[in-house]
């Protein structure tokens, strides 16, 4: 059974972008994968310092401990600044070797506009961790919810089910292959994974 890992970046209490990855991850639930939704508002963590060692620290290993045993992911972020939120790009600093060769849909909520610039930055950010991303993505404003946090816009509904869909069907495919390719005896035609071992 695929695992499917749903990262919300929202800081927020009440988060629309929480929201929004629940309800894809219980759509890749319904394609039969095993779901968990890591909620960075309840896993804080400092921020990332390249020259320290943090094997030691038990709320950084409990984290990537999640990743790792991810094999894809639906991740969500509020748009601040045109930018993803501060607290997701913490979290890839921490995790970019554990996310490499797996496959993430991305969402992102937004006070305003359809989060365009957020996805754009957070979509260039697990490329260049070598992640694969989902062709589409989804984003909503605070229009597309009502006073109880739900999401009243059918459009939106949609693209977050076949969100959930496509990760957990596509997901474990690239991370299997990827996994072989990683394993490539000498001589064999290398792939990308070649570059991250």
């Amino acid at each position: 059974m695929p695992k499917v890992l749903g990262i919300s970046g929202s800081l927020r209490e009440g988060s629309h972008t929480r929201r929004m990855v629940e309800l894809a991850l219980q759509a890749a639930a319904e394609c039969g994968s095993a779901t968990e939704l890591l909620d960075l508002r309840e896993h804080p963590m400092p921020l990332f310092e390249a020259h320290r060692d943090y094997k030691d620290d038990t709320r950084i290993q409990a984290v990537v401990q999640k990743i790792r045993e991810a094999e894809c992911y639906i991740v969500g972020t509020p748009e601040y600044h045109g930018c993803m939120s501060g607290a997701l790009k913490n979290l890839f600093d921490f995790v970019y070797t554990e996310i490499s060769g797996k496959l993430f849909g991305i969402v992102a909520a937004t006070g305003g506009s359809q989060g365009v610039s957020s996805l754009d930055n957070l979509r260039a950010c697990l490329l260049y961790c070598h992640a694969w991303v989902l062709p589409y993505n989804v984003g909503a404003s605070s229009r597309d919810f009502d006073d109880l946090g739900n999401i009243v816009n059918d459009q939106v509904v949609d693209r977050l089910r076949r969100v959930g869909r496509d990760v957990a069907v596509y997901g474990p495919l690239l991370w299997e292959q990827f996994r072989r390719d990683l394993v490539q005896p000498d001589g064999a035609p290398q792939g990308f994974a070649g570059w991250v071992q």
